[in-house]
């Protein structure tokens, strides 16, 4: 459930503020543990428009589980095609002599790409792309509840160079949109613009340099939209902005994950943790500091 901010209201205009109070009540929210959600991944590829579903489970200490299977797969099991060549090459040298020789194989086509478009997506509709992180709590000193305050200080670390580009309407609503610039790190600091609800200061989309950890995702713009359920903010889509070239010359004109049917209780069995494999790939974002 949301969690109202007590704190007034930044000044308009004020690119900083309006950050940082986005960033405070994006922090303010409350998620269900553990959070169930179904995972949409969308891709066009040529004259083909192809999806696949996939039941996920997110738990507390960012402990994704998503069924290793897609529903479409569980329906038609994939099954590789063609025969499996390979060709083999001798080489030698002064063989007649008594020298050495040896035969290399290699595969004679290209491998296969795997049934999932974008891999396994191990990811969660709660994730707020580094602007919350969890709070550090130091030990408590014996007495110190007593101990007057004397004052507040507050440490600001400023990650992004920010600008405000302006308000403009988006989705029926006023959003102030904003422009940031990492400092540093960039590959890091990967959101490049922000739209936050002018009365409410939710986060409405976000565009980022680059999603989740692996080529080519990581190497595109997204455009990242949020949806309110049961008074908490989701994602709702993630977007790419180009064309994502893979290897084995498997290009997706138009790619896209959304999440939905996100509640606190399962309908199913527990979901098993997924196990990596150097064969299997898995979609995941970076972890959040």
């Amino acid at each position: 459930m949301f969690i109202g901010i007590a704190s007034s209201a930044p000044a308009a205009g004020d690119a900083y503020q309006i950050f940082e109070h986005a960033k405070r009540v994006l922090q303010a929210q409350s998620y269900p543990n553990p959070l169930y959600y179904r995972i949409t991944v969308h891709v066009s590829e040529g004259d083909k428009d192809e999806t696949e579903h996939f039941q996920g489970e997110g738990l507390s200490g960012a402990d994704v589980r998503v069924e290793g299977v897609s529903v479409e797969e569980q329906a038609t099991p994939h099954e590789s095609g063609g025969v499996n060549l390979k060709l083999g090459v001798s080489l030698g040298w002064n063989t007649g002599a008594g020298g050495q020789s040896e035969t290399v194989a290699q595969d004679a086509h290209r491998k296969e790409a795997s049934p999932d478009f974008l891999g396994i997506p191990l990811v969660t509709p709660n994730y707020s792309f580094g602007l919350t992180s969890a709070r550090a709590e130091g030990p408590t000193l014996p007495g110190a509840s007593n101990l007057p305050t004397i004052a507040t200080v507050t440490a600001i670390d400023r990650a992004y160079k920010i600008s405000l580009l302006g308000i403009e309407p988006l989705g029926g609503l006023y959003a102030y949109h904003l422009r940031l610039e990492p400092i540093s790190h960039p590959e890091r600091h990967r959101i490049r613009g922000l739209w936050v609800d002018a009365d409410t200061y939710q986060i409405l989309q976000l565009q980022t340099q680059g999603n989740f950890t692996s080529r080519p995702m990581a190497d595109v713009p997204w455009l990242v939209t949020f949806q309110d359920v049961d008074g908490s903010r989701y994602i709702q889509s993630e977007t790419a902005l180009q064309p994502l070239t893979f290897q084995h010359d498997r290009t997706f004109s138009t790619a896209s994950i959304s999440f939905d049917e996100i509640r606190a209780t399962a309908d199913s069995p527990p979901i098993l943790p997924t196990m990596d494999g150097h064969s299997q790939i898995n979609l995941r974002e970076p972890e959040q500091s």
